[in-house]
Formats: structure tokens, sequence, C-alpha cells
């Protein structure tokens, strides 16, 4: 018996070494190489980029305003801004602090309408990586003759936002008091803002168009003269420049 079972144990172990044995190397009987390649143009800039959603940036948006500023052109542009509408209020013999309206915009996946924060929207497809600055300035609000003597307009709580991961850039808060002197939006610096990006003042989600956005305002005096029924209108010159300070 004794005889037996050391015969199957060579056995077994036989078969093990069988099972185990190392794989024989494939061999090598020649290679070559290919290329990949592409060619880069520049973006002349004469199609604008669509509006996108600042809340959410994968959306393209459709703005309704009819008066919706132009875009500018090139590599380097300004695709959006905002118009600002404060609608209609009633005199105040006191300072007042009005809330301007959320900025209306139809979704292009679904058809449907959104209200938004104010905002402007940059792209900055050059490939140069160079960085670049949004200032804005304003006159003050008239309507005909009559001024809106010491009104301030601020935009606060500015987000910025984009599809890219990526976002080293400098944004602020704006108080503009009608004198056209420039204020600082956005300075994206060396190797930031590249691509599309939107900078919202506020970041509600689920406005309605009768919700009021305290992120944007106007303040007036008291002791300024207001004309009843008299459309006041400011206007906001923004100014893209290629180079950050």
């Amino acid at each position: 018996m004794k005889l037996s079972k050391v015969a199957l144990v060579g056995i077994l172990a036989a078969s093990s070494l069988a099972i185990y044995a190392a794989p024989s190397q494939a061999a090598v009987v020649g290679s070559t190489t290919s290329k990949a390649d592409i060619i880069f143009k520049e973006d002349d800039g004469t199609t604008p980029t669509n509006p996108i959603d600042p809340t959410n940036p994968g959306d393209d948006v459709t703005p309704t305003d009819p008066d919706a500023p132009t875009p500018t052109t090139g590599a380097l542009r300004l695709d959006y801004v905002s118009n600002i509408h404060f609608g209609e209020q009633t005199i105040s013999g006191s300072d007042t602090t009005y809330k301007a309206k959320y900025d209306e915009v139809v979704l292009k996946s679904d058809g449907s309408t959104k209200y938004v924060p104010t905002f402007a929207q940059v792209t900055d497809n050059r490939g140069t990586n160079a960085g670049w600055k949004l200032q804005v300035s304003n006159d003050q609000f008239k309507a005909g003759s009559s001024e809106l003597t010491g009104a301030v307009l601020t935009l606060k709580d500015a987000e910025l936002n984009s599809a890219n991961a990526a976002k080293p850039m400098n944004n602020q808060n704006v108080v503009l008091n009608g004198d056209s002197a420039m204020q600082d939006v956005v300075n994206a610096p060396v190797d930031s803002g590249m691509g599309v990006w939107t900078n919202a003042f506020g970041n509600t989600v689920g406005a309605d168009a009768n919700a009021e956005n305290a992120s944007v305002t106007l303040k007036v005096p008291g002791e300024t003269k207001k004309d009843k029924d008299a459309k006041y209108v400011a206007t906001l010159t923004w100014t893209l420049t290629d180079t950050p300070d």
C-alpha cells in the first residue's frame, strides 16, 4: 500500500508541472510606424457662439429680449450681455433700492422657458492662452432732459461658470454711478479663460417672471426728481480687451 501512495503522489506532481508550464513567447516578425496629424486654423469669429445657461453651462439658450445687444466678432468675443429691466415702480420720496427682473431665456434642449440672472458671456478661441479682461461703464439714467441724479447701479454676487473644468479667474462686484468710468468685471490671467465663460450676477435657480434679483439693484435717492410715466434709460458699455492686468 505504501508503494501505491508514493506512485500516486509522483503522478500528481508531474501533472501539475504540465499544467503550469510557461507558454512560449511569440516571435516578433516585423514592425512599422504610422502617423496621426491635425492642422489648426484660426477661428475667424464670424460664427457667433450661442448663449448658454449661466446656471447650467451644458444647456444652450435663446434669450427672448427683442433688444438683446449685438454680439462682437473675432476669436475673442463677447457673445451676450443681458439688458437690465427694473419694470414699473411707484415714485418714492425716500431713498429706495429697486431689484432687477431675471433674464428670460428659452432652453434649446426642450423649448421650455427659464429665468436666469443677469449675465455676460465671453468666448476665447484664440489658442494663445493670453488671458483677457471684461469691463463695464454706464452713463446716468435719463428720460429726455430729466436725469436720475445720484442713482447707483450695483451688480454683485458674481458667479463664473463654464463647461471647462478649471476657472482660475478673478471676478468682482461692480458699482456704477453713471460717470462713465470703467469698472472691472472679470480678469482672466494668462493660461485661464479659454473656451466659453459666463459671469452671472446672482445664482438663483427656479426664478419666475415675477421674481426680483437682489444681486442687481438700482438705488435712487429720495431727493432726486422723478417724472411720472417716463422711462429712464442708462447705457452700459461692455469692453473686452485681449490681455489681463
